[in-house]
């Protein structure tokens, strides 16, 4: 996997193949959990290696530290942002799941 240096506001590398970010290169602020990452890069791989959406994200920046934020980097494609705002809400049933709430999917 080749790597390269991203000229920018910011100092990161991009690879070639999108992948979830591990724990600690994610930005303080985001909460999602392994599953949403998964979905994210799972939306994001077919966008060109430039696109906004993926170089914030491959930075763990704070414009990508959550699915609705990225919503805004993608507003022309009607079909990444209903997948994003999908795997965000998909997450949101997880944790109330996971806490006994009342949601039943």
């Amino acid at each position: 996997m080749e790597q390269r240096e991203v000229p920018g506001r910011y100092a990161w590398r991009v690879s070639d193949s999108l992948q979830p970010l591990p724990a600690s290169e994610r930005h303080p602020a985001d909460y999602r959990d392994e599953i949403e990452h998964a979905e994210v890069v799972r939306t994001l791989s077919g966008l060109p290696e430039q696109h906004p959406a993926r170089v914030a994200y491959a930075a763990g920046a704070r414009e990508a530290a959550d699915s609705i934020s990225l919503t805004h980097r993608v507003a022309d494609r009607c079909d990444l942002v209903g997948a994003l705002i999908e795997a965000n809400l998909a997450a949101y049933r997880r944790t109330l799941a996971m806490q006994g709430g009342y949601f039943r999917p």
